[in-house]
């Protein structure tokens, strides 16, 4: 059920200090993963656990909250909207929530703005520069700035392994998460910040410059070939592609590019990175595998839902070609 929005615009004119500028509240993003609500009148923006089943819990706002502090301090390369107020008592608007600066941009993920399509070349290259400067700039970032949360190349198949088990997902993906928990892909040095979703949808775009990486809840410090791979993992995909918009450009980066300046700007090597194109487009299935299960099971009644079952085989298709590929 979606959130009132004049209930929440009340409850952050009583609770925010400059509440009595809010107009009221729109909502941006909201369902079944985290929700973002602008805040009219004081140009916020507002994030929250779903209001209904979520496809990725738990949903811990005061994490998401002290990883973006941890970025915004100790990774400046990496734009981000200015993080505000965190709040922990569920009994202001219903559930924990934090708050952060409203930036110009829009994102694109399904299709090419006009304003790339317009420089497919130089605009593409520019693109795809910004975007990986941002991510190198969380690669570099000392582990330590990070809050807690570590887990191996080991955990994070294993975690995606007990996902996709648990929505009762395709055998072949099963499968080829099991063989990745029990051969995981060499690691190419010590841990570091790792975004876990920093697929170009999660960009903010405002005439073609960067202001925002969005989307930090799958966060941790990890190996960071888990970020390469899940971006490497949008080339080539054809008609189970999900999120390819641009890729096509004559100035987006190729797979090989990609590799090359991820390598230039760590200075570590991109050991085994086939595998992990592997392992994160196996991550996408497993939470495509989640909303099928949920709505087939009568949890969900988005039509949303409906369609990533629809989807699913062929994307676990494309994924097992690409595994077989990878060795």
């Amino acid at each position: 059920m979606a959130r009132d929005t004049d209930q929440l615009a009340a409850g952050l004119r009583d609770y925010l200090p400059r509440g009595a500028g809010i107009t009221g509240v729109t909502t941006l993003s909201a369902g079944h993963s985290n929700e973002t609500y602008l805040v009219d009148g004081i140009g916020e923006v507002l994030r929250m656990p779903p209001s209904e089943e979520g496809l990725l819990p738990p949903y811990d706002m005061a994490r998401q909250h002290a990883v973006l502090s941890a970025v915004a301090n100790s990774a400046p390369g990496v734009p981000l909207p200015p993080v505000l107020e965190l709040c922990t008592d569920p009994s202001v608007l219903g559930d924990e929530f934090f708050l952060m600066g409203q930036v110009p941009g829009e994102a694109f993920e399904y299709a090419v703005p006009d304003w790339l399509a317009a420089d497919p070349d130089a605009g593409a290259e520019s693109v795809c520069r910004q975007w990986f400067d941002a991510l190198l700039a969380l690669h570099n970032m000392p582990a330590a700035a990070m809050p807690p949360g570590e887990r191996t190349v080991q955990q994070e198949a294993q975690h995606w392994l007990d996902v996709a088990r648990g929505a009762e997902s395709m055998p072949v993906l099963v499968d080829i998460l099991e063989d990745l928990a029990k051969r995981p892909p060499r690691t190419s040095g010590a841990p570091t910040p790792v975004h876990g979703d920093p697929k170009h949808g999660n960009c903010l775009w405002h005439e073609g410059r960067l202001t925002a990486l969005l989307d930090w809840e799958m966060a941790e410090i990890s190996e960071p070939l888990l970020d390469l791979g899940y971006v490497l993992m949008f080339h080539d995909q054809g008609e189970a592609s999900l999120a390819d918009a641009g890729f096509s450009l004559p100035g987006w980066w190729s797979a090989e590019r990609m590799i090359a300046e991820w390598e230039k700007g760590t200075g570590r090597t991109a050991v085994d990175v086939a595998r992990y194109a592997v392992l994160g487009q196996a991550k996408v299935a497993a939470i495509i595998s989640v909303g099928a299960f949920l709505f087939n099971s009568g949890r969900i009644a988005d039509p949303r839902f409906q369609a990533f079952a629809g989807v699913l085989p062929a994307y676990v298709a494309l994924l097992e070609k690409r595994a077989m590929t990878a060795g």
